[in-house]
């Protein structure tokens, strides 16, 4: 148990190291890879087309640098290798909300990206509702609210990510925003977070005390988790 949630940490002290230097590879794709992601992206896309969602882009990402990539496999392009997560991404053009999945080892999560601020400002906030657990894991900027809630379908989040949207546009007074081009969105975003992890000295050894508590942090709605934590 203890090689474990050492070999846990350690990876993610390394991935955020990896997401803070800039170094992880992004590819973005006209159509999916790989017999389990065509099938999640399939069953994800009916539901987002039903849903007025549009927009489709399709993203790999690795947070492995691309110089070690090249070592491992002998090329940085994605593949059937695990160091590589498949991505797609809907976007909702009246709610300015884009929703997401990612395959993780085999496992696809999703989520739901709203970001907020002043009528052709700069984002002030960007709100996340997630079904993945390790999203819970690492302290989020306060203008980043997280809220994760695990084993829940789309159709499950969706409503929870739109009522926590509506109660931060009522604390802030703020609108949701074009969120702009996705990659940049992913590269800003991993940027973002691994910037605040790092922040927390010593943060790689914070790594085990975050992976131990993070069911605490799992299912608790964004009204509750950040009510003292934001500003306009």
């Amino acid at each position: 148990m203890l090689f474990l949630l050492y070999f846990i940490a350690d990876s993610a002290r390394k991935t955020t190291q990896v997401m803070l230097e800039g170094k992880n590879a992004i590819r973005n794709l006209p159509f999916p890879v790989g017999e389990r992601f065509v099938q999640a992206y399939r069953r994800a896309d009916d539901w987002a087309r039903s849903r007025g969602y549009q927009r489709r882009e399709i993203i790999y990402f690795s947070l492995v640098p691309e110089e070690d990539l090249m070592l491992t496999q002998g090329h940085a392009e994605p593949d059937d290798a695990p160091y590589w997560l498949r991505a797609a991404f809907w976007w909702h053009p009246e709610k300015k909300t884009v929703f997401s999945i990612t395959q993780v080892q085999h496992q696809t999560f999703a989520d739901f990206d709203t970001a907020l601020g002043r009528p052709g400002g700069e984002p002030a906030y960007e709100l996340t509702t997630s079904n993945h657990p390790d999203g819970a894991v690492v302290p989020r900027p306060e203008r980043f609210p997280v809220q994760v809630f695990p084993g829940l379908a789309p159709e499950g989040l969706e409503p929870l990510h739109e009522r926590a949207l509506a109660w931060l546009r009522r604390q802030t007074g703020l609108e949701p925003l074009e969120l702009g081009e996705i990659v940049a969105h992913v590269r800003r975003h991993l940027k973002n977070q691994a910037e605040h992890a790092l922040a927390h000295k010593p943060w790689h050894l914070r790594f085990y005390l975050w992976h131990l508590t993070k069911r605490a942090r799992m299912n608790r709605p964004v009204e509750a988790a950040y009510a003292e934590r934001l500003w306009p």
